[in-house]
């Protein structure tokens, strides 16, 4: 156990300093084609329903909203947070991440166990932003430390680069074949970089 994993205190790890990530070279591209794509549809809908789609996506947004909270509900109710308490080692990694990217205000983090998934997650509610490791995963990296760093710094990615706020407007734009996985896989080497 690190001396900075015991409960206390929270001091930042002096010799780490914050990066600059570059992101991916066509993540901006695809983001700007995603965004004209959006508008342009959003603006049809407008004026081809008479304005109707905008009570229709509320009640949508309102739907949303309601099923979000069950995930994170559901989240919090069947996985772990991790603190200084609880997985004290892994906490000391995330809040090392979270200082080398620069995130001031580190997001919520959980362990949870999901027998054959392999993928963690990010996800942004109420302006609170959580992140969720698979347990499985961290297991199998316990003595790579750098490994888990990465994994991490992955889903922090996500958070840094707002992927998880510009989504919901950006839907129409992702209907055009291969652009949605285009820039979807533009985000993920972004996030990897992180």
């Amino acid at each position: 156990m690190s001396p900075d994993s015991s409960p206390g205190a929270e001091r930042p790890d002096a010799a780490i300093q914050p990066v600059s990530v570059i992101p991916y070279r066509h993540e901006a591209p695809l983001f700007w084609i995603s965004a004209y794509f959006a508008v342009s549809l959003w603006l049809l809908m407008l004026v081809f329903t008479v304005g109707l789609i905008i009570p229709i996506m509320l009640v949508l947004g309102l739907l949303g909203i309601f099923a979000h909270s069950l995930l994170i509900a559901w989240l919090k109710g069947n996985s772990v947070r991790v603190t200084r308490e609880q997985f004290p080692d892994l906490h000391h990694l995330f809040m090392q991440s979270c200082q080398r990217l620069g995130i001031k205000h580190p997001p919520e983090l959980y362990l949870a166990q999901h027998d054959g998934m392999l993928n963690a997650m990010a996800t942004r509610f109420m302006r609170r932003d959580y992140v969720v490791l698979l347990s499985a995963v961290v297991d199998a990296l316990e003595d790579r430390p750098q490994a888990i760093k990465f994994y991490m710094g992955h889903e922090l990615g996500h958070i840094l680069r707002k992927h998880l706020s510009r989504h919901w407007w950006l839907w129409p734009g992702m209907i055009y074949p291969l652009l949605s996985p285009a820039y979807s896989r533009a985000r993920e080497y972004t996030c990897d970089r992180h």
